[in-house]
């Protein structure tokens, strides 16, 4: 049986045909998905500025009135050499903070890295230079440990505690304001995410825009939208902060392992242990209050947008590897690990994030069909000299399908435009539509990749390393003030000018007042400062208030304490954190707590303790002075608030000689069905 041209083209038609259904089905499901997505992006948008219009905005004055709590920042870094040298000067000289480290994790046979960090550490004593165990690459999580374990040392040899654990990559530009930021939310929330997004460079480099559109509608609208429905945030690995009490939670929970060496996208997976566990997670996009720009101006040129920005791959092999490691270590390792439990809301996270495998076949094969459509409208018009048979009839279910996912096509470009030109611009914006089709490419090659090596490292042909990217260009600016160059000046300033200062109705003056008070005086000194202190309770001034609660922490005079009590239940949150902050520094802590916690309202207690939670020594010691001062209500309080102070508070009993009359099954009993709800924020985060 010989076959004409005639039935060659029936048989293309079919397999056409067949193609088209299964690429339109896969089109059809994961559109449908992103739709839901662009739907809930926009009403959150709505919702939000709606809600937050009659609230006071997020500005500097607000994050610079907080108490500033110690922030380990870890960097991990295998071969960056000069580059994690930049990022690390950019921080010490831009970044508006006093209170942190820097622990740069390096390796034993990486002497370049180690060379440019003694350099910098000899210069700034802050930085601390870490030195794992292994020779490198290990893998991201090891490094991470490593540089956790060098932490932990630091607090027991100098009796400190750090409050937030921050993450970065050694290529990160890091913002004025970052730190004051994560400063302010937590421990409000137990981890805080920001945006990371690719720098703005020349049009041409294709490459590094295809990262910066799709960061561009992954973190202006997709991240917003999953923490708003399911509560889970997938931590991006950088710009991540975690409260003290999450590290210590995980280490616990999972045997020192606070990350998983077995990912190699270990804040996927540290995200989804937070999720489970019940701890809170946000992703802020936020432009503060401060920013006076109009509002078609694109947040890559708003100063007061918070973020951080990073220079990605800007050539093809790079890209692919960076792409692949992804797509390995959020799909297949953790499908692999965990498969797909959760509830059904988290089980929708994971179809979003593991599709990528069907999407990208889909896309390249789409393109076949493109060309196949393309072909038979040249043939219709006469340009050919042959006529492909139509796919398509009109009314068929086939038709309809098709027409459904030109839809989602179309709306998939214009969202894209609406969100890379809300970031980027409008040129920016319009750019986007033709690297679209780029970027299939260059994904689809990423996941051929994964494949190929998730697929060897389980054969045994290769270990599962850190296949870290290389930062070839280096470290970009975003700008920002060098305060290197302010001039600090330390004085003793004479008792009369600190009066002069707190009664001269000044906020300003007054703050630097509070700071100068000395805590060693005479009695008539001391008895003229409360008097002038004292109304400072009322003040309409945030500052003010932030100010003398930070000031109560370090005066502990016993007159002082009835104004304490009063800033513990000031309707601002600042406020309420540093006078819990100032509570628990003072002596007889278990006596003022216990009278706290019998007097203070929810909003005061609940701040108490999420103070405790964060610091295990102090927790140590309350749990000491609870048995031994009898606070009946504190145990309780602490019991009954906290899931995790409960825990740790049954292991402390188990770990003691316990009191006959004291169960240790009573001090595990499960809490109400409705634990106390956090308290609101006075200051909203506004998305931009």
């Amino acid at each position: 049986m010989t076959l004409n041209g005639y039935d060659f083209l029936i048989m293309l038609r079919d397999f056409f045909a067949c193609m088209t259904w299964v690429v339109s089905i896969v089109y059809f499901l994961s559109g449908s998905q992103d739709f839901v997505y662009d739907i809930g992006a926009y009403w959150l948008r709505f919702w939000r500025q709606y809600t937050y219009r009659r609230q006071p905005r997020l500005t500097l004055e607000r994050l610079r009135a907080k108490e500033q709590q110690r922030i380990a920042v870890m960097v991990p870094a295998w071969n960056e050499g000069e580059v994690v040298a930049s990022m690390v000067d950019n921080i010490i000289k831009r970044v508006e903070y006093d209170n942190y480290s820097i622990f740069v994790g390096t390796y034993p046979n990486d002497p370049a890295t180690q060379s440019c960090v003694d350099r910098l550490s000899k210069e700034y004593p802050q930085i601390i230079k870490v030195v794992t165990a292994r020779p490198g690459p290990t893998t991201k999580a090891d490094c991470l440990h490593n540089v956790l374990s060098t932490i932990r040392n630091k607090e027991e040899t100098e009796a400190i505690s750090y409050d937030i654990i921050l993450m970065h990559d050694a290529e990160d530009w890091v913002h004025p304001q970052e730190f004051l930021l994560h400063n302010y939310l937590i421990p409000q929330v137990d981890v805080v995410q920001l945006p990371i997004l690719p720098f703005p460079t020349k049009w041409n480099k294709w490459v590094h825009w295809i990262y910066a559109d799709e960061f561009s509608e992954n973190h202006m609208k997709d991240v917003p939208v999953r923490e708003k429905i399911s509560g889970f945030v997938p931590y991006a690995g950088t710009g991540t902060g975690f409260s003290r009490k999450v590290i210590d939670f995980l280490s616990e929970e999972h045997d020192g392992h606070v990350f998983n060496e077995s990912s190699m996208t270990e804040d996927y997976s540290m995200s989804k242990k937070i999720r489970e566990a019940g701890l809170k997670s946000v992703f802020v996009n936020v432009v503060l209050g401060d920013d006076d720009s109009p509002w078609w101006k694109p947040l890559c040129k708003r100063p007061m947008f918070v973020s951080n920005w990073s220079y990605f791959p800007m050539d093809w092999t790079r890209s692919v590897r960076q792409k692949s490691r992804w797509i390995i270590g959020i799909s297949l390792q953790e499908w692999e690990q965990s498969g797909w439990e959760g509830s059904w809301l988290m089980k929708e996270n994971f179809v979003k994030d593991r599709k990528v495998f069907v999407a990208a076949s889909a896309s390249f094969l789409g393109y076949f069909i493109l060309l196949y459509f393309v072909i038979y409208a040249m043939g219709q018009a006469g340009w050919l000299p042959f006529r492909l048979l139509s796919i398509l009839k009109p009314g068929t279910a086939l038709a309809n399908l098709v027409k459904f996912c030109t839809f989602f096509m179309v709306l998939r470009i214009t969202q894209r435009i609406t969100w890379v030109s809300l970031t980027y611009g409008l040129g920016a914006g319009l750019l986007s539509v033709p690297r679209l089709m780029v970027g299939n490419v260059l994904n689809g090659l990423a996941t051929f990749r994964a494949l190929k090596v998730f697929s060897d490292s389980r054969s045994g042909k290769a270990a599962v390393r850190w296949d870290n990217t290389q930062h070839l260009e280096g470290i970009g600016d975003m700008g920002g003030e060098d305060r290197t160059k302010r001039k600090v000046v330390v004085q003793v300033v004479p008792l009369d000018q600190v009066i002069a200062g707190l009664i001269s109705g000044n906020p300003d003056e007054i703050v630097k007042s509070l700071r100068n008070i000395p805590s060693q005086v005479d009695d008539l000194e001391r008895a003229e400062i409360i008097a002038y202190i004292r109304p400072l309770v009322s003040s309409e001034s945030l500052k003010v208030r932030a100010a003398l609660a930070q000031t109560l922490g370090t005066l502990i005079w016993r007159e002082l304490t009835p104004t304490l009590f009063h800033m513990l239940s000031d309707e601002d949150n600042v406020v309420r954190m540093n006078a819990a902050r100032a509570l628990v520094e003072r002596p007889k802590v278990g006596a003022l707590l216990e009278q706290a916690f019998i007097s203070q309202g929810p909003r005061a207690v609940e701040t108490l303790v999420r103070v405790i939670e964060m610091d295990r020594k102090r927790q140590r010691q309350l749990f000491d002075l609870i048995g031994r001062e009898n606070l009946t209500v504190t145990k309780t309080t602490i019991i009954m608030s906290s899931p995790i102070l409960r825990k740790r508070y049954a292991k402390y009993l188990e770990s003691q000689t316990i009191d006959p009359g004291t169960s240790v099954a009573a001090v595990q009993m499960e809490p109400p069905a409705i634990e106390p709800a956090p308290a609101k924020s006075e200051a909203f985060v506004h998305l931009p």
